[in-house]
């Protein structure tokens, strides 16, 4: 599996397999360690027993992180086709986290005056999401217009028109 980075297009899909792949080693180490516990004392009251539980920590840890991706739509070869052609930084399968529910952001385009996201989540909070990435830009002492699309055909002709 290469690696996709941060922001590039697949990283979504890839960040997904791989947390699923580690949730299903993590747990099958912890029932594996359960089971030879059992075999060998024919108890459940017994070390490997008490290790398998602190295991299920960190398995536990592994399959949160894989079932917050999970309502998360990856961007598709259409959008992204569409607007690679942009000038400007482009961004593809974001989950921009917040205090109240992180948004997935398919694509955006990131210039030095303007954040153009979109989304297909019909829930997405486009407000939150506005507020929150300009609160951050804000204790970053910077500031830049932040816009949430959930129409595509609105947010390519923005980009398209865009002075990026």
């Amino acid at each position: 599996m290469k690696k996709v980075e941060k922001g590039e297009f697949g990283y979504l899909a890839y960040k997904k397999s791989r947390n699923m792949i580690k949730t299903i080693i993590a747990f099958a180490v912890v029932l594996v360690i359960f089971i030879i516990g059992f075999i060998i004392w024919k108890s459940k009251n017994n070390y490997l027993t008490m290790l398998a539980v602190v295991l299920v920590l960190p398995a536990a840890k592994f399959a949160v992180s894989y079932f917050v991706l999970i309502p998360h739509k990856n961007c598709d070869e259409e959008l992204k086709s569409a607007i690679e052609e942009r000038k400007g930084e482009l961004n593809y399968d974001l989950v921009v986290s917040n205090k109240q529910k992180p948004v997935g952001i398919m694509a955006a385009v990131i210039s030095d005056n303007q954040i153009l996201a979109y989304t297909s989540a019909a829930k997405a909070d486009k407000n939150l999401f506005e507020t929150s990435v300009k609160e951050f830009l804000k204790n970053e002492k910077l500031t830049c217009a932040v816009l949430l699309y959930k129409d595509k055909d609105t947010y390519l002709e923005k980009v398209k028109n865009a002075a990026l």
